[in-house]
């Protein structure tokens, strides 16, 4: 009889180092494959020199930024476009930085590693953009800065050129307009076509925005396969609420009255295949800024995303920021 037991609690041994065994794999495959649904740090993509931080404003978030350069460089911030982050100026600032500049890249509310809270009706809207770099400013003691912005950056910029204009040396547009009202690429991005795309506002229920609209939204010409998955990555990973916030908050935006109080030294970098803003946006943006000390580039075949476009548009970019903050 005992015998007879002892065989019985070596099969139930046997069996249950068997099961162990298919857990042991199971585990293991999982820990080489990783979860399906388990999102990617879309920070850890790019290898960037610049060193990150973060701070803690009192218009209520915290404020994640990046910074590269010497300390004792001239200081130019850079300030991204909408559902974009660091990864904006991951080619570019190292350029400056290696001219010597001081960089200092923020990231908006509802982008990137900052705070995303849920944005009220109106959306998170420029005027709140602003109040935060300005804020950002005063936390990191920067009295006043070269500012460059890209599309939705660059209309925080005018926001600054009009408001405080004492914060602004310099400023640099890329991609920009003087109004949004009325902009077809914005208002599809809000209501879709009533098609295959219903629009940030058409998914309310779903609270997702589709991954092909997605992965069509930050396709890209940039030759680098890890810049290309990092921009990717990160709108990816944005919220819906995020995606409504951005997009409602400029879409009333309308500068072309405001701007003529504005006689910093300004440059407007464009490309001529923009989608969004259009040759006659620029002619409006120019006409608009009378009294600044205007100066223009336009980029033959250049995109929207002018500055990613390639690494050669990358440095004519940053060359043309270089001659325009250098220039007395």
């Amino acid at each position: 009889m005992r015998e007879r037991k002892g065989e019985i609690n070596m099969k139930k041994r046997t069996f249950m180092l068997c099961i162990l065994s298919v857990l042991l794999l199971v585990v293991s495959g999982c820990a080489k494959n990783g979860p399906a649904d388990t999102e990617t740090d879309w920070t850890t993509i790019m290898n960037v020199n610049w060193d990150e931080h973060s701070v803690k404003l009192d218009t209520g978030i915290d404020m994640a930024y990046m910074t590269c350069g010497p300390e004792d460089g001239t200081p130019i911030v850079l300030i991204h476009g909408a559902t974009d982050s660091r990864n904006s100026w991951s080619q570019l600032a190292p350029i400056l930085s290696d001219a010597g500049y001081h960089c200092f890249i923020p990231e908006l509310r509802g982008h990137g590693k900052t705070s995303k809270p849920v944005p009220p009706v109106e959306g998170y809207t420029v005027e709140q953009h602003t109040k935060d770099i300005l804020d950002f400013m005063d936390k990191i003691n920067l009295e006043h800065a070269t500012i460059v912005g890209h599309s939705l950056g660059s209309i925080i910029t005018q926001e600054l050129l009009i408001t405080t204009p004492e914060r602004v040396d310099k400023a640099v547009l890329i991609s920009s307009t003087a109004s949004i009202v009325g902009n077809p690429t914005v208002s599809w991005i809000l209501n879709g076509d009533g098609t295959d795309f219903l629009g940030v506002n058409g998914y309310s229920k779903e609270r997702k925005i589709p991954d092909e609209f997605i992965k069509s939204w930050t396709s890209t010409s940039n030759e680098a396969e890890d810049f290309q998955k990092a921009v990717y990555e990160h709108a990816k990973s944005l919220p819906y609420e995020a995606w409504y916030g951005i997009f409602k908050g400029c879409d009333q935006v309308d500068n072309t009255q405001r701007l003529s109080s504005v006689t910093a030294p300004v440059d407007v970098i464009w490309g001529t295949g923009d989608e969004l803003f259009l040759k006659e946006d620029q002619e409006l943006l120019q006409l608009s800024l009378s009294n600044a000390d205007l100066q223009t580039l336009d980029i033959n075949g250049a995109t929207h995303n002018i500055h990613w476009d390639s690494k050669n548009i990358c440095q004519q970019v940053a060359d043309e920021i270089i001659r325009f903050v250098n220039e007395k």
